[in-house]
């Protein structure tokens, strides 16, 4: 299908519209073609993509019971604006701490020590991935 990978080696000046490299990918499909995207495991297993209901949830912008209505028909639509949110708890941790850095910019303060916990933290979690050999 792609022949010599060397063919379509991307020089340094390369931009998204120029050059020979400039080709469409043989392998996307069309754009009228109906699609079920699923992730499939390495062992197999595969996961349905999220319902826009539980991305909303995931965004902590509704409550798994509750009934989901955007502003519009489109769930294409609907579904960006849950991926570009910013969940209502990071929202306002984030909105506490740039108020209390304008507020001290403000007395000419530029540094400040706190006992503030970290608002972000990252969660251990655990993992036990199985590796397949090549034997």
């Amino acid at each position: 299908m792609w022949g010599s990978w060397s063919a379509y080696a991307v020089s340094a000046s390369a931009m998204h519209d120029n050059g020979r490299w400039s080709i469409a990918d043989p392998r996307l499909p069309e754009a009228n073609d109906r699609l079920t995207c699923v992730i499939e495991s390495l062992d197999g297993t595969w996961h349905r993509p999220f319902t826009t209901l539980e991305l909303a949830a995931l965004q902590s912008l509704v409550e798994p019971e509750e009934q989901l209505e955007l502003d519009g028909l489109s769930d294409q639509a609907w579904r960006e604006r849950i991926g570009n949110a910013v969940p209502p708890a990071a929202a306002e941790a984030i909105a506490h701490v740039m108020g209390t850095t304008l507020l001290l910019a403000a007395q000419g303060e530029t540094f400040m020590l706190s006992s503030m916990p970290i608002w972000v933290r990252p969660v251990a979690v655990g993992l036990s991935v199985s590796q397949l050999s090549n034997s």
